[in-house]
């Protein structure tokens, strides 16, 4: 039986409750991370624990114990006999009911449920979509938010078109990001990718992976550029915590190759930059 770890306790899954009056179902009032557990470690913990803790301050949600929830995600793992996990820590308001003035004195719900590692695709396909935008002054393109919506009607959106994944531009018509991936390109050698300010969430990998090349002495472009920009790439590819970097073998009608020396290259650093 799968485990899951709910508000301090170990529970097989069918016997987990979570009550019609959670403010995370009825009004996405929430934040959550997903990360890898990999080698007996929470992958990028610092990182997806300070960025959480940042979105429940921004919202007024209680932050739980890091530590405590660090060994627990560690625990519910290892409790389900995975060596290679996909994690997902997920805090809502609690139990308070549906109005909009902020309860008082509610205890937040604490969810941490965990399932075996998916393989990374070879490639994905993408379509440029216009059934959602990112703008950088919502909290959603900010703080990672249980509100997900926008995303997943981009995701049919494209789906209904024949690719695999959605990108989306920002309000004034700039690439932002793919539907759950930050995105970057290169083109004669050098690295491009999309601006915080063009509403792209800050990513956990996509911090890693331009750390690290930074670190080398490379330079990573962050700017606000068209599709057009983009569609003269000469690679394209995808970061998020599960998949690590995954490249794009086609936009819309155009291809990309999968086989450029950077890709391969950006893929073996993403693994190992913390």
């Amino acid at each position: 039986m799968t485990k899951l770890w709910l508000n301090g306790e170990m529970l097989d899954t069918d016997a987990a409750r979570i009550g019609p009056s959670n403010r995370g179902f009825l009004l996405g009032d929430g934040a959550f991370e997903t990360l890898r557990y990999e080698t007996g470690e929470l992958r990028r913990w610092p990182r997806h624990s300070a960025r959480l803790q940042g979105t429940l301050q921004h919202i007024e949600i209680p932050c739980p114990d890091w530590n405590r929830l660090h060994d627990a995600a560690t625990k519910l793992c290892q409790a389900n006999a995975l060596e290679r996990a996909m994690v997902r820590l997920t805090v809502s308001r609690g139990p308070s009911g549906a109005g909009l003035a902020p309860p008082v004195g509610t205890e937040p719900t604490v969810l941490i449920t965990a399932a075996a590692l998916p393989t990374a695709p070879a490639a994905l396909s993408a379509r440029i979509v216009e059934s959602a935008r990112r703008d950088a002054r919502n909290m959603s393109s900010r703080y990672k938010l249980t509100t997900y919506a926008d995303m997943l009607a981009a995701r049919r959106d494209a789906v209904r078109q024949g690719a695999d994944m959605a990108l989306v531009l920002s309000a004034q018509d700039h690439v932002s990001s793919a539907d759950s991936a930050n995105l970057f390109w290169v083109k004669e050698g050098r690295l491009f990718t999309p601006d915080l300010s063009c509403g792209c969430l800050p990513g956990t990998s996509r911090a890693a992976l331009i750390a690290a090349l930074k670190a080398e002495g490379e330079v990573v472009i962050e700017g606000r550029f068209s599709p057009d920009v983009l569609m003269q790439a000469d690679a394209v590819f995808v970061t998020n915590a599960v998949r690590g970097v995954v490249p794009l073998s086609r936009v819309d009608d155009r291809g990309f190759s999968t086989e450029d020396s950077q890709l391969s290259r950006m893929k073996a650093l993403c693994d190992v930059a913390l």
